[in-house]
Order: structure tokens, then sequence, then C-alpha cells
């Protein structure tokens, strides 16, 4: 497991892909898949910093990595605003992008990407859950 907190900051991203860099080496995981799995943890990152945080500084995003059955699944918690739709079921997918009220570019690229895609809303914190087979 890999694990690293970084500050609701679009500067503190480049951490998280260094932190993916170091788990994708030590999985040895395909460097076609290692662009992937970055373009999913970036845009989901990018998207607590814009939504969540409302690009305000000073707020804890978590991250996880780990191997499961082959695939690599990406947790991010935040204790920002709750996704678009907050009514969404527990464990349910996100929102269709066509509904969404903003562009939602990066969302299409995690939905394209990933093999599943989960979303909870606790009591005070967010949680995604992004997985992608990643080894045979």
């Amino acid at each position: 497991m890999f694990t690293l907190t970084i500050d609701s900051s679009f500067s503190e991203v480049r951490k998280a892909s260094e932190l993916l860099y170091n788990y994708c080496t030590e999985y040895e995981i395909p460097i076609d898949l290692q662009g992937q799995l970055e373009l999913m943890l970036v845009e989901a990152l990018n998207n607590v910093v814009e939504h969540a945080y409302l690009e305000k500084p000073g707020h804890a995003i978590n991250i996880v990595l780990t191997l499961e059955d082959g695939s690599t699944v990406i947790s991010i918690t935040d204790t920002g605003i709750p996704a678009p739709g907050s009514a969404i079921a527990e464990g349910s997918e996100l929102p269709d992008i066509n509904d969404m009220p903003e562009g939602g570019w990066g969302l299409c690229l995690i939905q394209a990407l990933s093999d599943s895609i989960e979303y909870y809303r606790h009591t005070d914190h967010n949680q995604l859950i992004l997985k992608k087979q990643t080894t045979i």
C-alpha cells in the first residue's frame, strides 16, 4: 500500500504523480498503463481541488494506492463539498457527465480509463475509488 496526503492546491498534485511512479515501479506496471493511471489520478485530484475545495489551499486530500486481484485501486478522500448530485446512493457511479452543469472533461477521461468508479459521501468526507486492471 502506498499512501500520501497532499494539500488542496494544484501544485501539490505533482507529489501524487511521484507516488504513482513509485507504486508502478514496485509492481512493474506496464508503461502504457502507468500513463492511464496517471491521467485518472491527476484528473480526479484536480476535480477535488477545483470542486470540493473551490481552489482554496489548506485542506487535506488523502491518496491510497493498492494492488488488489491484479487491479490498481486508487482511493481519494477529502472533506470538501460533496460531488454534484449529493443524493447519489452510496457506492453508485458518479452522475452522467451529460447531466453535469460544467464541461466534465476530467470526469469523462476518468470514466473512459477506469474499469470501475465508486463514490461515497460519508458523514464528514468524500471517498472516490477508481479501479483499473493493471496485471495479468
